[in-house]
């Protein structure tokens, strides 16, 4: 049987984006018998958001862990990597994992970028 487990911790870039855009749970789990995760991210602000996402495998979930290479490049999938989210608005970032069916544990952070939209000044 195969199995698997991909851990997904949040990074946030930025203190002002932190605050500005809600990916919810802190971690995810995708368990032995699953190839897919789906994650809701929310615009809580009164302006659109550019956001742009990528993943990073870890040696370890834990404080000392180490970015390490994907064993092969398309290991772990996401579609959208990059959107425009209006204000007050949500959508859904979903994860295909394609790498090894082992008894291996694999950790992977997520990345979020994220910056705000400006109103271009009519005239």
């Amino acid at each position: 049987m195969k199995k698997h487990l991909l851990a997904l911790g949040l990074l946030l870039a930025g203190v002002s984006p932190a605050q500005a855009l809600d990916v919810g749970d802190i971690s995810s789990f995708m368990n032995s018998g699953s190839s897919t995760l789906s994650k809701t991210i929310k615009n809580s602000t009164d302006s659109g958001r550019l956001i742009n996402i990528h993943l990073e495998r870890l040696s370890s979930p834990l404080d000392g862990g180490q970015v390490i290479p994907m064993d092969k490049p398309d290991e772990v999938l996401l579609t959208p990597a990059s959107l425009l989210l209006p204000a007050q608005a949500s959508d859904v970032i979903r994860f295909f994992y394609k790498g090894p069916a082992d008894d291996k544990e694999r950790y992977y952070r997520i990345v979020w970028f994220d910056q705000a939209l400006q109103r271009c000044p009519t005239r």
